[in-house]
Formats: structure tokens, sequence, C-alpha cells
């Protein structure tokens, strides 16, 4: 073997070097958008399952709560009974006293009607 049949075999060891790396570059290159949008999919999936764990998170929030919904339901029902009472007691007084009954009581006492019925 002599030095130029040497220099003939680094030579060619060396251009296949180099014809692989060119390959595994191109490689990389032409790979590069696919890795990328692997990885956006995957935090875009992990963000989304946060976001429905959150939510349901959020749902068992207003489901414990509910006792607290029922309670101003009472509420409500004991103020409007309140209210119509006394709309009642003015209206019977305005009676008894002779007194004329004011368009705003009567239109108050139609509305509270009206309001019971739908309900």
């Amino acid at each position: 073997m002599t030095i130029k049949d040497l220099l003939t075999f680094l030579q060619l060891f060396a251009t296949f070097g180099n014809i692989c790396i060119m390959l595994y570059a191109l490689k990389t290159f032409l790979n590069k958008p696919h890795d990328t949008l692997a990885e956006r999919v995957s935090n875009l999936e992990f963000k989304q399952k946060e976001i429905e764990d959150s939510l349901h998170r959020g749902n068992d929030k207003f489901k414990e709560h509910d006792d607290r919904f029922e309670k101003l339901d009472d509420t409500n029902e004991v103020l409007i009974n309140s209210t119509f009472a006394l709309l009642e007691f003015e209206v019977h007084y305005c009676e008894t006293e002779q007194k004329p009954i004011s368009k705003n009581l009567e239109k108050a006492k139609d509305n509270l009607h009206a309001y019971l019925a739908k309900k």
C-alpha cells in the first residue's frame, strides 16, 4: 500500500463521511417542522386538559353552593309574601279610611299578582 492509495482511501472515507453528515442534516432539517408541530400539539393537549379540569372543579363549586341558592329562594319567597302583605294592608287601610287608592299602589299590587301568577 502506497501513500497514494492511502490518500485516495482517506479522501473516499472523508467524502463518504461528508455525504453522511449532509444526509443527516437534510433529514433533521426536513423533520424539524414535524417535530415542532408534534411538540405544539402535545402542549395544546396538555393545556386543554388543564382547562377541562379547571371547568370541572369550577362546576363542583357550584354544586357545593346549591344549598345557598335554595336558601336565597326561601328568602325571596319570604320577601315577596311580606311585600304582598304590606300592599294588602295599605289597600285595606285606604278602603277603611275612605281614602282613594293611588294608581301606583294599584299598579304595584297588579304587578305583584302578575309576577306570582307566572311563578
